[in-house]
C-alpha cells in the first residue's frame, strides 16, 4: 500500500515513470488471484496449502522490498512481482472460500463482513505502518536533507531548512525552489531533492520490517485453516431464471 508513494518519492516524479513502476504490482495481484483460484477448483479444496504457499510469498516480497535504494529500481521488479502474488493469492481466494463454506442463506452478509473486516483491517495496517513511517522520516529528513543544506550548500537557517524538509515531506518538492540559496541554483536543487530521496529511501524500509511480523502471523493463522473439500460439489445455493 505503500508502493505508489515511494514509487514516486524515491524513484523519480515523472507521472509517467511511476505509472510504469505501479504496473507489476496490480497485475500481479490480479494474476496471484486468478492463479491461487484456479488451483482452488482444480485440487478441490488445499486451501490451507494455498493460502500458506501465498502468505509465505506475501511475506518474503513485502520484507525483500527493505532493501530498496534510490539506486536499485531494476532489482525490485521481480520482488515487486512476489509481493503481488502473494498478496493476490489471499486477498481474493479468502473472500471465496468463505463464501463456499457459508451457509446459503448468510452469502450475502458473509460477503459483506468479509469485505468490511478487509477494509477495518487495511485502516489499522495503514494507520501502524504510517506511524513507523514517519518516526524515522522526520529524523532521516534532518540527517539528509539538513545535512546536505547546512554542510554542503552552507544553508544555516533552520527556518529554511524546517521548509524544505516540510516540503519535501509533502511532496511539493518544485516549491523547494523557491528557498533563498536554492532558488536559482539547479545544481542546489537537485542535491536537496536527492537527499529528500534518500531520506525517503530509509525510512520506508522501516514499514517493511513491520509487514514481516505481520506476515508471520499470516502464515501461522494459515496453518490452522480447515479443509474444504467436502464443500467443494455441484451445489448450486440460487438458481436464477
Amino acid at each position: 500500500m505503500f508502493w505508489p508513494s515511494q514509487a514516486f518519492n524515491v524513484y523519480g516524479h515523472d507521472p509517467y515513470q511511476v505509472g510504469i513502476r505501479t504496473i507489476p504490482v496490480g497485475f500481479s495481484i490480479l494474476a496471484g488471484a486468478c492463479i491461487v483460484l484456479y488451483l482452488l477448483s482444480v485440487l478441490k479444496g488445499s486451501n490451507r496449502e494455498l493460502l500458506v504457499i501465498s502468505s509465505v510469498f506475501m511475506t518474503a516480497g513485502c520484507g525483500a522490498m527493505a532493501s530498496a535504494n534510490v539506486d536499485n529500481m531494476s532489482t525490485l521488479w521481480i520482488i515487486l512481482i512476489i509481493a503481488g502474488l502473494g498478496i493476490g493469492g489471499i486477498v481474493v481466494p479468502a473472500s471465496i472460500i468463505t463464501t463456499i463454506i457459508c451457509p446459503d442463506d448468510l452469502i450475502a452478509t458473509v460477503a459483506a463482513v468479509t469485505l468490511s473486516i478487509r477494509v477495518v483491517g487495511g485502516s489499522i495496517g495503514y494507520t501502524i505502518y504510517y506511524n513507523v513511517f514517519i518516526s524515522k522520516f522526520i529524523p532521516n529528513a534532518v540527517k539528509y536533507i539538513g545535512g546536505t543544506m547546512s554542510l554542503k550548500l552552507e544553508i544555516k537557517d533552520e527556518a529554511l531548512i524546517e521548509e524544505a524538509i516540510k516540503l519535501t515531506g509533502e511532496s511539493l518538492i518544485n516549491d523547494l525552489k523557491h528557498i533563498p540559496g536554492i532558488s536559482g541554483n539547479e545544481t542546489a536543487y537537485q542535491m536537496v531533492v536527492s537527499a529528500g530521496q534518500v531520506a525517503f529511501a530509509e525510512s520506508y524500509k522501516w514499514v517493511y520490517y513491520t509487514s514481516v511480523a505481520f506476515g508471520v502471523l499470516s502464515i501461522i493463522a494459515a496453518c490452522f485453516l480447515g479443509d474444504i473439500e467436502k464443500y467443494m460439489d455441484d451445489h448450486v445455493a440460487v438458481i436464477v431464471n
